[in-house]
């Protein structure tokens, strides 16, 4: 898959270095996953040749990376198409089962290709599992990515509409901002969780799983019906749950971290490559969650509008970017790893897949899931996305049975939280 066009060594960003120590401190196995089911049957040579066309475009996952004592770097480096593209017969004519089979095998993060496209072929039609690296994107570039691809896929001329990879940086965001705005950023109080709490799970890092639930078109109408009602975001509902969820299990109040896209502070709402730009703030609404549904979401409406406003939420963000500025890769690193501790709690929202975007010329999506990395314990991080109007609540997580009935009830009961509402 010789490109001579392709640039050979691109800038290893502070975002990716924070994702690689997720995967060393094993807090996450940083991979997402695009499950996507068609209603026919890929062209193998095409879908193959697109492959070529996002490298291209996106040369990273077809990079390595490289860390040395003053500097990071990814190197291009050749990978044959079988690494990027495997091509599995579906004997058992039972989807769901093919999937799940390759849904766990994770990337070899450490030689590369940072991204697999697992084709599923069954009689009538095909399903695809595609995983990549969280060190190279977050889930909206990740979608940014597909949609190109498809693009791509049905309209090979349409290459030529996406640029070369640009500026991954976290400093696109900080750079526009006056010295003032950056002072004042640096010198805020950041919002830390006051306790760390975390459910009683014991992993195992040799048993991975996924655990879903899924609300019809029309129970997902009638909670957008009951937010616009009552002035919140669906965002706001998702939380309440939760937290109310968490108090019959742990009889008080938590804090729970909510992933902030950080693109809304960026010219055009967009990067300039494909990349991580997102940053957590901290839910606590206090020790009180209040006897009804409402109550307790009157105050995680107000915890998060206050929160997720305020471009202080990227303190965090901006001294790491400093510190992997000022000092040499390996102090920058090291002095990161020492004072970052991730908290146990989180609901990171991935948002819509757009269906008009997931289609491969006349083929097109009859579903589609978004999630997000498997956790270890005690991490537990609920991902929400929704297709075609249908929402999907997922938990990827290395754990024992117990850990699967735990979740499994946590789950259970979140739903019956959410859904009392209608």
């Amino acid at each position: 898959m010789a490109n001579k066009n392709i640039s050979k060594s691109f800038k290893f960003e502070s975002f990716d270095m924070l994702q690689r120590l997720f995967i060393e401190r094993k807090h996450s196995n940083s991979t997402m996953r695009f499950i996507i089911k068609l209603n026919g049957k890929l062209d193998i040579d095409q879908f193959k040749k697109t492959v070529q066309l996002a490298i291209e475009k996106f040369p990273l996952i077809s990079c390595n990376y490289y860390e040395y004592f003053y500097s990071s770097c990814w190197k291009f480096q050749e990978y044959p198409i079988e690494d990027f593209v495997w091509i599995v017969e579906n004997k058992t004519n039972n989807d769901d089962e093919m999937i799940m089979n390759y849904f766990f095998k994770d990337l070899d993060k450490e030689n590369g290709p940072h991204i697999r496209f697992v084709i599923i072929q069954s009689p009538e039609h095909d399903s695809l599992c595609i995983s990549i690296n969280h060190m190279l994107c977050d889930a909206t570039d990740f979608k940014n990515f597909i949609y190109m691809f498809c693009d791509m896929y049905s309209t090979p001329e349409n290459a030529s509409n996406y640029p070369e990879m640009g500026d991954r940086g976290l400093m696109q965001l900080f750079w526009p901002l006056s010295f003032k705005e950056q002072f004042n950023i640096l010198r805020s109080k950041e919002n830390s969780p006051n306790e760390n709490i975390h459910l009683n799970l014991k992993g195992d890092p040799n048993r991975p799983f996924l655990e879903t639930r899924t609300l019809s078109q029309e129970i997902f109408n009638k909670l957008k019906t009951y937010s616009k009602a009552k002035g919140v975001t669906l965002n706001d509902l998702f939380f309440t749950a939760m937290m109310r969820t968490f108090y019959s299990i742990f009889h008080q109040t938590v804090s729970i971290l909510c992933d902030i896209n950080l693109r809304k502070y960026i010219k055009e709402n967009k990067t300039k490559g494909f990349t991580n730009m997102l940053t957590t703030i901290n839910c606590n609404i206090g020790e009180e969650l209040g006897d009804t549904f409402e109550e307790t979401l009157n105050k995680v409406t107000q915890c998060l509008s206050k929160e997720k406003n305020d471009i202080n939420c990227t303190r965090g963000l901006y001294l790491t970017e400093l510190v992997m500025i000022l000092l040499p890769y390996r102090w920058g690193k090291q002095l990161i790893d020492a004072t970052y501790t991730p908290y146990p709690l989180e609901i990171t929202n991935l948002g819509i897949i757009d269906k008009s975007k997931i289609n491969f010329k006349n083929v097109q999506a009859s579903s589609a899931l978004l999630t997000g990395s498997t956790k270890y314990a005690p991490s537990f991080e609920l991902s929400i996305s929704s297709f075609d109007n249908i929402i999907t609540f997922c938990i990827n997580f290395y754990g024992t049975p117990d850990d699967q009935k735990i979740i499994n009830e946590v789950l259970d009961n979140y739903i019956k939280e959410l859904t009392s509402i209608i």
